[in-house]
C-alpha cells in the first residue's frame, strides 16, 4: 500500500507539472499567420526541447515537460517574417502575438529571379522579367503585368482605379501620371510595386481601412533621365517633338515637358489626373469646369487609336517640381499651358424614334476647334504619424472656339460659331492630428468659377417659334454663368479596440448666377427677344450635414458603415421673382460595405447604398437656352427628386507565385425621378426639350471578370475581360411615354509573347454584342476588332514591327476595314539612340463607319480619316 501511494503522488506531480502554453499569432494587419515554427527551450540554453507549428487559423499550442525552471524562452520562426524571441513564466497561459513581416537574406537570393513576388501588403513586378527590346517607356511594362489594366493611360489593378502613382515613394503629378508613364524609360526602373489595402494618410493608418492600391516605381538609381524625340514626315508636312527630361532625387524631383505635333498624337492627355489626392478627408485637387450649355454640331470620333483620325496641331510646355523638406513637408508647384487646333470632318444620319413615326435627318459636318489652357498650382503637403496637413491652390483658365460648316439634309447650309471662357480658382485645406486619443480632422475648400460663353447660327433656326415663322439671317444664344462653392467640415475619430467611430458635421454653401439672352438678325437689324428668351437666374444651396462612420476591423473581417443625414435651404431668384424662398428638404443616404479575407489568395466584398438627393438648381429657367443649332430647351422651376439603390459583389483572386490574377464583379441599380425629360422633334429633326411632372424609373444589371496570368516558362501574359448588361429605362418622346430596353454583352481576349529574341508579338480582340428595344424597333449592333503586331529582329540593331488592325461590324453600309502600319528602327549605342522610320495607314482607308444609340435616337456617323503618312525621327534619352 505504502509503494502505490508513492507512485500515486509521483505520477500527480508528473502531471500536474506540465505546462500547455498556447496562443494565436498574427501579422501586422491582424490575419492570422499559418505555419509559423514555435520552440521552446530553457532561458540561456542553445537546446531546443520542443516545437510545435501554427495552423491555418495561426492558432499553435505546445506541452512543456521542464520542471525544473519557472522560466522558459519561446523562439517564433517563419520564412518571411522576423523571428522573435520571448520569456514566459513556466506555467499554462494563453499567449498570443504579432510578427512583423521581413525577408531574409537567404530569401532575397531566391526571389531575386522572380518576376513577381509579393512583400507584406507590396506585390513586386521584376521590370526585366517583362521587357522586350521594343520597350521603350514604362508604360509599355505597365500594361503586360498581370493584374493590371491601362484603359487609355488610366491604370487599373484588379479592376478598381489606382489611387496613388508614386517614383520612389514620392507622388510628384498628383494624378496627372501621364506624363511619366509616357516618357520614363523603362530600363531606369527596377520594379514596378503594387501596394493593396494602401492608406496613403499615414495618421489613419491603424484607424481606416483602405481597399484600393497604389503603384509605386522603384527606379535603379536617384537619377536625371527622360525622352527626347524629334521627327518630321509627310503628308501633309508633318512633325512630332517631345523633350520631356526628368530628375528623381531622393528630396527632390522635376519633370519638363514640351510637346508639339501634328501626328494625330494628344499631348495634352499626359496632363489629365486620375485622382484628385486627399483621399478618405475628401479634400479636392483638381478644379471643376464651369458649366457648358452651348455646342456645335459634332460628330462622333472612332474609338481606335486617335493617330489614325485625329487631325491635330498642338503645342503643350509643362513643368512640375516636387521639394522634400528636413521636417517631413512637401512642396510641389507645376505650371502647364497648351493650345490644341482640331480640324474634323464626317456625315451623320440620325433616325429619330416616335411611338408612331421615325423622323430621318443627315448632316454633313465640317469643323474646326481651337483650345487653350493654362493652369498653375501649388501644393504643400506633411503627411506624418502624429499630423496631416494638405493645402492646394490653383487657378485655371480656357479659352475655346470652335467653327462649324454644315449641309442639312443635302440642301441647307448652315454656319455655327461657338465661343466659351472660364476662368477657375480653388483652394482646398485639410488639418488632421490627435488631441489625446481623438484624432481631430478640419477641412475647407473654396471655388470659384466666371464662364461667359456664346453661340452663333447663320442662318437663324426655329423660325415658328423665334420669328413668328419668317426666315432670318441668324440667332445668336449668350449666356454668362458664375458660380461660387464652399465646403467646410470638422470630424473627429476614435478607436476603440476592433471599432473606428468617425462622427462629422459638415456646413456647405454653393451659389450660381445664370444670365442669358437670345438675339436674331432680320434684314440687318438685331433683336433681342423678350421674356421667353432670356434669363437672369440666382440660386444657393445652404447644406449641414451629420454624418457617422462605423469602422470594425477583426481577423479577416472589415466593415465598413456610413450614415449621412443633410439638410439643404434652397433658394431661388429667377427674374426678380423669388421661386424657391427657404425651401427645406431632408435626405438620408446610408451606404456599407463589407470585406472578408478568405486567405492570402482570396477576398470577398460587398456593398450597398440607398437614399434620395434633390438637385436641378441649375434647370431653374423658364426663358429658352438654344443649347445647339437645332435644340432648344427651358425648365419650369422646380426641385427634382431621385431615389437611387445599389448593391455590388465582388470577389479578387490573387497568386502570385503562380502569378494569376482575377475578379468577377455584379453591380445593381435602381432608380426613381419624380420628373422625366420631354423631348418635342419636329419633322426636320429639330427639338425642343422640358421638364414634366410625371415619374419615371431605370435600373440595370452589370456582371463583369476578368483572368490573367504571367507564363514565365515561355515569357506569355494572358489576359481575358469579360462583362454583361442590362438595362431598362423611360423616356418621352413627342408625348408619348415608352421604354428603351439595353441589352449587351462584350470581352476581349490579349496574349503578349516576348520569348524569342528574333520574334515577339502581341494579340488582342475585343467583341461586343449590344440591342436596344424602342417603341417602334430595335436595333443591333455587333463588333469584333482584331489587333496584331508581329516584332522581328534581324539583328541586335535593327527591329521591324508591322501592326495589323481589322474593324467588323454588322451595319451593312460598312465594310469590314483592315489597317496596315510599321515601325522600322534602328539603335546606335554609341548615343543611346533610335532612329525610326514610321508608316501610317499604308492602305490609305478615308472613312470609318460607326453607329450608336440613346432612348431615342439611333446614330449612324462617317468619320473622315487622316491619310496615309510617314515620318522619320529620333527617340533618345536624357
Amino acid at each position: 500500500m505504502r509503494y502505490l501511494i508513492i507512485i500515486y503522488l509521483l505520477l500527480n506531480q508528473i502531471v500536474f507539472a506540465q505546462t500547455t502554453i498556447s496562443g494565436k499569432l498574427i501579422d501586422e494587419q491582424n490575419r492570422p499567420i499559418p505555419n509559423v515554427s514555435v520552440s521552446y527551450k530553457k532561458v540561456g540554453s542553445a537546446a531546443f526541447l520542443g516545437f510545435g507549428r501554427s495552423d491555418n487559423n495561426g492558432l499553435y499550442s505546445l506541452l512543456v515537460k521542464v520542471t525544473d525552471v519557472d522560466s522558459i524562452q519561446l523562439d517564433f520562426q517563419h520564412m518571411t517574417y522576423a523571428k522573435k524571441s520571448v520569456i514566459i513564466a513556466n506555467r499554462t497561459g494563453e499567449y498570443s502575438y504579432q510578427l512583423i513581416q521581413q525577408t531574409r537574406q537567404i530569401e532575397e537570393v531566391k526571389v531575386a529571379n522572380m518576376p513577381i513576388y509579393k512583400r507584406k501588403d507590396t506585390i513586386n513586378y521584376d521590370v526585366n522579367a517583362f521587357t522586350s527590346k521594343q520597350d521603350r517607356v514604362i508604360a509599355d511594362i505597365i500594361k503586360k503585368l498581370p493584374g493590371i489594366e491601362m484603359q487609355g493611360d488610366q491604370i487599373l489593378y484588379q479592376g478598381k482605379p489606382i489611387q496613388k502613382y508614386m517614383v520612389n515613394n514620392l507622388d510628384l503629378m498628383e494624378g496627372r501620371y501621364g506624363m511619366i508613364n509616357n516618357n520614363l524609360p523603362a530600363d531606369a526602373v527596377k520594379k514596378v510595386q503594387v501596394v493593396e489595402n494602401d492608406q496613403p494618410i499615414k495618421i489613419m493608418d491603424s484607424l481606416v481601412f483602405s481597399d484600393r492600391a497604389s503603384l509605386n516605381l522603384e527606379l535603379k538609381k536617384f537619377t536625371t533621365t527622360g525622352t527626347g524625340k524629334v521627327g518630321f514626315g509627310y503628308e501633309p508636312v508633318l512633325w512630332d517633338l517631345n523633350l520631356t527630361p526628368m530628375t528623381f532625387g531622393k528630396t527632390f524631383q522635376m519633370v519638363n515637358s514640351f510637346q508639339t505635333n501634328n501626328i494625330g498624337y494628344d499631348a495634352s492627355k499626359d496632363l489629365r489626373a486620375f485622382y484628385t489626392g486627399g483621399m478618405y478627408f475628401g479634400t479636392q485637387a483638381t478644379i471643376s469646369n464651369g458649366e457648358s450649355f452651348l455646342a456645335i454640331r459634332n460628330v462622333s470620333s472612332p474609338s481606335f487609336d486617335e493617330k489614325k483620325w485625329l487631325d491635330n496641331k498642338i503645342f503643350l510646355f509643362s513643368t512640375n517640381a516636387l521639394k522634400k523638406l528636413n521636417s517631413g513637408l512637401e512642396l510641389k508647384g507645376n505650371l502647364s499651358y497648351y493650345h490644341d487646333t482640331r480640324k474634323r470632318e464626317g456625315f451623320t444620319a440620325t433616325q429619330y424614334f416616335t411611338s408612331n413615326d421615325i423622323i430621318y435627318s443627315s448632316e454633313n459636318i465640317d469643323n474646326s476647334y481651337r483650345n487653350q489652357v493654362f493652369d498653375i498650382g501649388m501644393l504643400v503637403e506633411k503627411n506624418e504619424k502624429d499630423i496631416y496637413l494638405r493645402n492646394s491652390t490653383k487657378f485655371q483658365k480656357k479659352w475655346n472656339k470652335d467653327f462649324g460648316n454644315l449641309l442639312f439634309n443635302n440642301s441647307n447650309k448652315i454656319e455655327q460659331h461657338k465661343n466659351y471662357t472660364d476662368e477657375a480658382f480653388m483652394n482646398s485645406l485639410s488639418l488632421a492630428r490627435f488631441i489625446g486619443k481623438q484624432l481631430v480632422n478640419i477641412n475647407s475648400t473654396i471655388q470659384y468659377n466666371h464662364t461667359p460663353q456664346q453661340l452663333a447660327v447663320n442662318p437663324g433656326q426655329f423660325e415658328d417659334i423665334l420669328n413668328e415663322g419668317n426666315p432670318f439671317e441668324q440667332m445668336r444664344q449668350q449666356v454668362l454663368f458664375k458660380k461660387f462653392a464652399i465646403e467646410n467640415s470638422l470630424s473627429f475619430m476614435r478607436k476603440i479596440k476592433y471599432w473606428t467611430i468617425s462622427p462629422t458635421v459638415e456646413l456647405n454653401y454653393d451659389r450660381n448666377k445664370l444670365n442669358t439672352a437670345i438675339d436674331i438678325t432680320e434684314n440687318n437689324h438685331q433683336t433681342i427677344l423678350g421674356n421667353d428668351y432670356f434669363n437672369d437666374m440666382n440660386n444657393s444651396q445652404l447644406n449641414l450635414a451629420l454624418r457617422l462612420r462605423i469602422g470594425w476591423e477583426k481577423t479577416q473581417w472589415k466593415l465598413n458603415f456610413t450614415t449621412p443625414y443633410n439638410l439643404h435651404y434652397f433658394n431661388v431668384l429667377q427674374q426678380g421673382i423669388k421661386t424657391l424662398n427657404n425651401e427645406l428638404k431632408s435626405t438620408y443616404y446610408p451606404s456599407a460595405n463589407l470585406t472578408y479575407l478568405l486567405n492570402v489568395n482570396n477576398e470577398l466584398s460587398t456593398s450597398i447604398s440607398g437614399g434620395r438627393t434633390y438637385g436641378g438648381l441649375n434647370n431653374f429657367y423658364n426663358g429658352y437656352i438654344i443649347s445647339q443649332y437645332r435644340s432648344m430647351q427651358r425648365y419650369d422651376a422646380r426641385l427634382l427628386r431621385t431615389d437611387n439603390k445599389s448593391a455590388s459583389f465582388s470577389y479578387n483572386y490573387k497568386n502570385t507565385l503562380k502569378a494569376n490574377f482575377a475578379n468577377v464583379r455584379y453591380n445593381y441599380t435602381d432608380g426613381f425621378r419624380d420628373y422625366i425629360f420631354s423631348s418635342t422633334i419636329d419633322e426636320l429633326g429639330r427639338h425642343t426639350t422640358t421638364i414634366i411632372d410625371q415619374n419615371s424609373y431605370n435600373k440595370s444589371h452589370n456582371f463583369s471578370g476578368s483572368v490573367s496570368r504571367f507564363f514565365s516558362n515561355i515569357k506569355t501574359v494572358a489576359k481575358l475581360n469579360a462583362s454583361l448588361n442590362w438595362s431598362e429605362s423611360d423616356y418621352l418622346l413627342n408625348g408619348i411615354m415608352d421604354k428603351q430596353l439595353g441589352r449587351g454583352q462584350s470581352g476581349s481576349l490579349e496574349i503578349i509573347n516576348s520569348l524569342s529574341t528574333v520574334v515577339s508579338g502581341d494579340f488582342k480582340t475585343n467583341f461586343g454584342r449590344h440591342k436596344n428595344i424602342f417603341s417602334t424597333s430595335e436595333q443591333l449592333t455587333i463588333y469584333t476588332n482584331y489587333y496584331a503586331n508581329i516584332v522581328i529582329y534581324p539583328s541586335n540593331k535593327h527591329s521591324l514591327t508591322i501592326s495589323n488592325s481589322l474593324y467588323t461590324n454588322n451595319m451593312k453600309s460598312q465594310k469590314d476595314q483592315y489597317f496596315l502600319d510599321f515601325t522600322y528602327r534602328y539603335r546606335v549605342d554609341k548615343w543611346k539612340t533610335d532612329i525610326e522610320l514610321n508608316g501610317q495607314n499604308l492602305l490609305n482607308n478615308n472613312q470609318f463607319i460607326q453607329q450608336f444609340s440613346n432612348n431615342i435616337e439611333l446614330i449612324q456617323s462617317t468619320f473622315e480619316l487622316r491619310p496615309r503618312q510617314f515620318i522619320i525621327s529620333t527617340r533618345f534619352k536624357f
